[in-house]
């Protein structure tokens, strides 16, 4: 665990730095300790739409500013606000992260609150309210909050109401906010690449001078609920939502470690007891869930479900008596360390970017006053006995403790008003005697020729396993089209030693997860699960990887649901014209080809083809496997030989397919659907994953996409053609594509073809601006640093690069290849690739 470096300012002021220079990226939160919790009735909403206006101007930034600025170093930038806290953050490339620091901060601390921009946020936060009011959750949570606690502000919604937002004006936004945003009422947490003593002076010259105040406000205390509750919420809906809640202490409280693992057993995942009994066994609900919320203050155990409206009277009390059972009925050992397992887990995922870093500290010393709160949460997790989960099973989940609702349409044949929700809930627990309560990397090959890579980073106890072979879409033809696909959908569904519910429940133990993939021109398996569990994790990928079953059955029915797949995809517009510029582009080539295949081709597959594919796949010359994170290398090394080794070789040749002559005419497929939208494809054969012009093709696509690129500023800004535009750039083992996709009004749809003809003529007749490749190569490197925060996306460039050989051994070739295009080369490699005289153009309408 990296430790956290934290001091205060002589005005308050709590900083948090951690320094992790695993990735050239750095995240920055700026918290406040006010929330909704802090507001009185007429200032309800207030914290939610100071957030809002805080991204609307300062004296040196005007609207948007703010985020066009950190968008442009390559990051992103937000802000949330709760019932106690209020955050401001960024992420973004650690070599701009002075620059991201000075711009939050001239944010929350200079804000002017134009009363014009004022004003219109106020029309945006209603709208925002009035679009709460179409969720049947928000409305059902709402009122949960509103019936549960009585005199806690608590009850009211965050984002306030419709008259309290209207009534604000400049002059009350600047008596909250020069009230509460104080340097003693602040936390910045700083978490990343960075030089530590260079941000501490850019700190303290930013905050150093602020003056503190006093800062003080007394929040009600709610009082014990001594008699069950009930509501009911109609609205315009189809939902058939229940809920029911017990109050329960806050987040710091003892009892919060043993709850949280109450919970998972009960209602959390597929292997829960709700799950199981309610949904699965008794069929009574369509889904159900529980969890416990633990803020600042003290907060609710929920237990929620979605079902019909006619099984109420059923579910009901079934979910109570599965509640207070665990009064009498003690989880298992098995339970008990699943949930420890997975509680862990999820903690320790979050803490894989420096995003969930600088959240988790900045979080429980906003909320706490206490950052190292998380560890010793996780200590106390681990501590948990059975007897204690029953213990606040017994002190919390009382029957006159129970708020329940329900949210049903208004037109309805079974209206259940709350009197008859709490005959509903009239069970008979059983009364009980309470109980007392090295950043190494090693490349090397087997005997058989498998390909390994092996990369210790200990950042965080988490470790990925991959697999890859040559194979995918690019191994098929229009016999088998489809099989990959439907292999990838089988491959980890069972097991020779383990059944489907057996396996499943496998992979929970492990706090992890195990799936097969499939693309155009490789498959694999790829599993992630956390450290502590290393030799079950390895031993459960191998019985995966050595002995999937491809059950018939589970055959028939994978089948089934991929055919109904392809029926939908019919109507997915957009793929449908991918799919179509596809075909015309390879006629004969394996790209061509649709992924999931098609009806006919996938009802000639069956179990026998499957497991002859994949015997074909699996084949140790044809196979690299990849393991990252937190492990030895030396005693992996030898786990994986002798789970592997016993592969026997087999006579292998890759699969060498012609490369098919590009169009040399300009050719226009049309299908009409008669729909309010043309979909466009325009598009050329591309690039191989080896040529070297793909560094520059990767920047030119870039220049072309997103919303910063040009089409998007020609086409839809300037033009309004369309809403969606974006250019796309695919490398294969044989030559890809480049393609332009824009979506527009039949009407219009020779205008959008002559516009992307122009922008991409543009780009083929003259050197692009500097800035415009600065911009670009800067987004793209910081994009990539942002992704290789991820074991897994770590392991995925090693993994990839090995199986392909591509020779790109060391993670920051791409960076430097990237940051090496010249102007002169993206020119180059359009006027060599974006052949307008005869692209392939694909429309569906």
């Amino acid at each position: 665990m990296i430790a956290p470096l934290t001091y205060t300012l002589a005005n308050g002021l709590k900083v948090i730095l951690i320094e992790s220079h695993l990735s050239p990226v750095v995240s920055i939160n700026i918290c406040v300790k006010v929330g909704s919790v802090y507001e009185t009735e007429e200032e309800a909403g207030l914290c939610h739409l100071i957030e809002h206006m805080l991204f609307k101007g300062t004296p040196t930034l005007g609207p948007g500013d703010l985020a066009k600025t950190i968008e442009a170093c390559g990051g992103d930038v937000n802000a949330y606000t709760s019932f106690d806290e209020t955050v401001y953050y960024c992420t973004l490339a650690s070599r701009y992260y002075q620059k991201g620091l000075e711009i939050l901060s001239d944010g929350v601390l200079h804000s002017v609150f134009d009363p014009t921009e004022l004003d219109r946020e106020k029309i945006v936060v209603v709208e925002e309210l009035q679009r709460g009011k179409d969720s049947p959750s928000r409305l059902l949570s709402e009122e949960l909050f509103n019936q549960t606690y009585q005199v806690h502000p608590y009850r009211r919604p965050i984002i306030g109401y419709r008259k309290t937002i209207e009534q604000f004006n400049q002059a009350k936004v600047l008596d909250f906010y020069h009230r509460w945003y104080v340097p003693n009422n602040m936390v910045v947490v700083v978490a990343g690449d960075f030089a530590l003593e260079a941000v501490k002076n850019q700190i303290n010259d930013i905050f150093g001078s602020l003056q503190p105040q006093g800062v003080h406000c007394e929040v009600p205390i709610e009082p014990a609920q001594t008699k069950p509750r009930s509501f009911r919420v109609t609205s315009k809906v189809n939902s058939t939502l229940l809920t029911l809640a017990f109050p329960v202490k806050s987040l710091a409280h003892p009892h919060t470690p043993a709850l949280d693992i109450l919970s998972h057993v009960l209602g959390e995942g597929e292997g829960s007891r709700l799950d199981h009994k309610i949904r699965d066994q008794l069929g009574l609900v369509n889904s159900v869930y529980s969890y416990v919320y633990s803020p600042k203050h003290d907060g609710m155990f929920v237990i929620g479900a979605a079902l019909e409206q006619n099984k109420v009277p059923k579910a009901c009390p079934s979910i109570l008596s599965e509640i207070y059972q665990f009064t009498e009925r003690k989880i298992t050992h098995d339970e008990l360390a699943r949930a420890k397992i997975n509680i862990k887990s999820d903690a320790i995922y979050e803490l894989e970017t420096v995003e969930g870093l600088a959240r988790k500290y900045g979080y429980f010393e906003n909320i706490l006053a206490d950052m190292n709160f998380g560890e010793k949460y996780l200590q106390a997790i681990d501590s948990v006995t059975v007897d204690q989960v029953i213990e606040v099973a017994r002190e919390y989940l009382r029957p006159e403790r129970l708020t329940l609702g329900l949210l049903q349409p208004e037109e309805t044949k079974f209206p259940y008003p709350p009197p008859k929700l709490l005959q509903f809930a009239q069970t008979n627990p059983k009364k009980t005697k309470r109980l007392k309560v090295s950043q190494e990397i090693l490349r090397c090959k087997l005997k058989n020729g498998i390909r390994l890579v092996l990369k210790e980073n200990h950042s965080v106890p988490i470790l990925t396993l991959r697999s890859a072979h040559l194979g995918g879409l690019r191994s098929e033809d229009k016999r088998c089209n489809g099989i990959s696909t439907l292999t990838s959908q089988l491959w980890a569904k069972s097991t020779q030693n383990y059944s489907s519910e057996e396996l499943a429940r496998e992979i929970e133990l492990c706090a992890g997860s195990f799936e097969a993939y499939a693309g155009k021109n490789s498959c694999g398996l790829k599993g992630d699960f956390i450290s502590e569990k290393f030799h079950e994790g390895f031993k459960l990928f191998f019985e995966i990887f050595k002995n999937p079953l491809f059950d018939a059955g589970e055959t028939k029915r994978e089948r089934a649901h991929m055919i109904e797949a392809i029926k939908r995809s019919e109507d997915d517009l957009a793929d449908k014209a991918v799919r179509q510029f596809l075909s015309t582009l390879y006629p004969k080539h394996p790209y061509g080809l649709p992924s999931m295949g098609t009806i006919q081709s996938a009802k000639g597959l069956n179990e026998q083809k499957i497991k002859s594919y994949y015997r074909k796949i699996i084949n140790p010359k044809n196979t690299a496997i990849v393991v990252v994170g937190d492990f030895d290398i030396p005693s992996t090394l030898e786990l994986l030989e002798s789970e592997l080794e016993s592969l026997k070789f087999k006579p292998w040749r890759a699969t060498q397919l012609p490369i098919e002559a590009a169009p040399r005419e300009r050719q226009l497929i049309k299908t009409h659907k008669g729909k309010n939208q043309a979909h466009i494809v325009y598009g050329f054969r591309g690039l191989t994953i080896k040529n070297k012009d793909r560094f520059a093709m990767e920047v030119l696509n870039n220049i072309l996409a997103g919303q910063g690129g040009r089409l998007f500023l020609e086409l839809r800004d300037k033009h309004s053609l369309a809403y969606s535009v974006t250019s796309f750039n695919q490398e294969g083992i044989e030559p890809g594509f480049f393609a332009v996709y824009l979506a527009t009004d039949p009407k219009k749809t020779e205008f959008a073809i002559e516009k992307i003809e122009e922008e991409l003529r543009k780009i083929t007749q003259e050197v692009v601006a500097p800035e415009e490749l600065n911009r670009s190569q800067q987004f793209i490197i910081g994009n990539y640093d942002i992704d290789l925060q991820k074991i897994s996306s770590i392991a995925n460039e090693y993994l990839f690069n090995e199986l392909y050989q591509l020779g790109e051994k060391d993670l920051k070739e791409y960076p430097k290849k990237i940051s090496q295009v010249t102007r002169e080369d993206v020119l180059r490699v359009a006027q060599k690739y974006l052949q307008l005289d005869h692209p392939v153009i694909s429309i569906v309408d």
